[in-house]
């Protein structure tokens, strides 16, 4: 039994733009929802240098 063709998995499986992103591909009301989503991600990423500066000087100290 053969496989299915190429054009039927391209169907299945379409291939999205390289460089697509929630920033991009926001259109109107979703805009202020892509927002909360960045500013929440920046807190974490801060949240988290944060510990691990605090993680290293005590255990330089």
């Amino acid at each position: 039994m053969p496989g299915p063709s190429k054009n039927k998995l391209k169907l299945q499986f379409p291939t999205r733009p390289p460089q697509l992103s929630l920033a991009d591909s926001a259109e109107g009301a979703d805009h202020p929802l892509t927002e909360l989503a960045r500013l929440l991600a920046r807190r974490a990423a801060r949240r988290c240098y944060q510990d691990q500066l605090q993680e290293r000087r005590s255990k330089d100290s």
